[in-house]
């Protein structure tokens, strides 16, 4: 499911609440992490931009030591990432905390720690009103 900004209706008025950039660029990256974990590959590629999906992809076809000869779409490398990366590692993304969330016009960044690990930054944009994963550590570059 693509993170959209949800408004609330509130009170009789009928006045209505934006979540700030802060709150939704925390629910995209929950909802990415809960879409790896579970292996949910059309809804994590979805809060990805092209380059992180194609980054994505290059990293897991490198990562198969030439065990993988096509190239798969986004979707089967979400699907290839969570084969490989054991039950442990996969319950840790559940659990990941999510902190020090900036903002500067169309572009974001937030720290994110997964199972004590140092905490590794993410980029974000926004496009069209929606933000969007750009770059995580191992997937940039």
């Amino acid at each position: 499911m693509p993170a959209i900004l949800a408004v609330a209706i509130t009170g009789c008025g009928g006045t209505a609440h934006k979540q700030s950039d802060q709150q939704v660029i925390t629910q995209t990256l929950r909802s990415y992490l809960r879409a790896q974990s579970a292996g949910d590959g059309q809804t994590a590629c979805a809060l990805l931009t092209a380059d992180a999906q194609n980054q994505l992809i290059t990293l897991v076809v490198k990562g198969s030591n030439g065990l993988i000869k096509t190239r798969p779409s986004c979707e089967e490398a979400v699907g290839l990432v969570r084969a490989v990366a054991g039950q442990q590692l996969i319950g840790a993304l559940n659990s990941a905390q999510i902190s020090s969330v900036h903002v500067s016009g169309t572009h974001g960044s937030a720290e994110v720690i997964v199972d004590a690990q140092p905490a590794q930054s993410v980029s974000l944009v926004k496009s069209g009103g929606t933000w969007r994963i750009a770059g995580v550590p191992g997937l940039s570059g």
